[in-house]
C-alpha cells in the first residue's frame, strides 16, 4: 500500500472543486507523472512578504492537500484521511522572477491506521522553499466527504451545484463555495482581541471531510506568530502543528501565542488555537532568527 498513486484528471477536478486549493490556484504539475507526484502554486506578490518569502500557508497547503489526496486515493477511501501532525522547515526565499512553486510528494508509508507522507517544495528556478512531513489518521476517515460538518452549521453535505450553476454526479457540497482568499491570513491583516488573534474561518476555508482546512489552521497560527513576534524581517525556520480536533468553519478560534525561546539570534513560539469552549483545537510551535543587525 505504499506506491504512489497517478495524478489524472480526477486530480485536477478534485483541486478545482475545492475552495482553498482554488482560492491559491493549486493545480497539477504539467510534469507530473504517476511515479512522480507534484502539484504546483502560483507565485504572486499577494503570497509573498514584504522580503520575498512565500506565507507559510502555501507550502502547508501543498504539503496536506497533496499528501492527503495520497493517502485519499492509494487507500481508496470514502473521504479524507484527518491529518495528526504537520512539519514544516522553510529553508530559502523564491527568486523574484519565480512564477511557481511546485511540490513533489511521496508515500512514506500507508497502513490501516496511518499514512505518512513527504513534500519538497522549490520554485521554478530551483530553489528549495520548504520541506515537509504529514502524518494522518486513516482510522479517522468519515464514511462519506462532509461528514464531520456540524449538523445545522454553516457546511450543508447535502448541497449540490458548482460556481458556474453546474449540478449533478460531477459535483460535491464544496463546489458552489468561493474561493478562499489568502490574504486574510497575512500577519497584517489579522485582527485582534487584546493579545490574541481572532478568526472566524468561514466556509471558504471548508476540507474534503466539512470542516476548517489544515493548511488554513497552519498558517493562521503562523500569521499570528510573525505578528506576535512583532518585526516582520525576523525569518521563521519551522513550524509544528499538532491537530487535537477539529475545528469548524463557523466558529470563532482565538489565536494564543506565548513565547517559549527568546534569544539573541533564535526564537521559539507556542501558538494554540481554542475553541469558543477554551479546548484546544490546535497546537503550533514556531522558530526562526531574528534580523541580522
Amino acid at each position: 500500500m505504499t506506491g504512489p498513486a497517478p495524478t489524472t484528471t480526477t486530480t485536477r477536478e478534485r483541486m478545482r472543486r475545492a475552495p482553498v486549493e482554488t482560492g491559491l490556484g493549486m493545480a497539477p504539475d504539467p510534469a507530473s507523472t504517476r511515479d512522480d507526484v507534484r502539484l504546483r502554486i502560483p507565485l504572486h506578490d499577494g503570497v509573498r512578504d514584504a522580503t520575498g518569502r512565500v506565507l507559510p500557508l502555501l507550502p502547508a497547503l501543498l504539503a496536506d492537500s497533496g499528501i492527503g489526496y495520497l493517502v485519499f486515493s492509494t487507500g481508496k477511501l470514502a473521504a479524507g484521511a484527518p491529518t495528526v501532525e504537520l512539519r514544516l522547515d522553510l529553508a530559502g526565499t523564491p527568486a523574484p522572477e519565480a512564477a511557481w512553486l511546485t511540490a513533489e510528494l511521496s508515500l512514506l508509508h500507508l497502513d490501516d491506521e496511518i499514512g505518512v507522507g513527504r513534500a519538497e517544495m522549490r520554485d521554478d528556478t530551483g530553489v528549495l522553499v520548504a520541506h515537509a512531513v504529514v502524518s494522518m489518521a486513516v482510522t479517522a476517515v468519515p464514511d462519506r466527504p462532509g461528514g464531520l460538518a456540524r449538523p445545522g452549521g454553516a457546511i450543508d453535505p447535502a448541497a449540490g451545484g458548482s460556481r458556474d450553476g453546474g449540478s449533478g454526479p460531477g459535483t460535491d457540497f464544496r463546489s458552489a463555495i468561493p474561493p478562499f482568499d489568502p490574504q486574510r491570513l497575512r500577519p497584517e491583516r489579522l485582527e485582534f482581541d487584546g493579545a490574541d488573534a481572532v478568526l472566524t474561518p468561514g466556509p471558504s476555508t471548508v476540507n474534503l471531510n466539512g470542516t476548517t482546512h489544515g493548511a488554513v489552521l497552519s498558517g493562521f497560527a503562523a500569521a499570528a506568530q510573525v505578528a506576535h513576534f512583532g518585526d516582520p524581517a525576523a525569518r521563521p525556520l519551522s513550524l509544528a502543528v499538532e491537530f487535537l480536533r477539529p475545528a469548524h468553519v463557523d466558529v470563532a478560534l482565538r489565536a494564543r501565542t506565548t513565547t517559549v525561546r527568546d534569544g539573541r539570534r533564535f526564537w521559539a513560539m507556542r501558538t494554540e488555537l481554542l475553541l469558543p469552549d477554551g479546548r484546544v483545537a490546535v497546537r503550533a510551535t514556531g522558530s526562526g532568527l531574528r534580523p541580522a543587525a
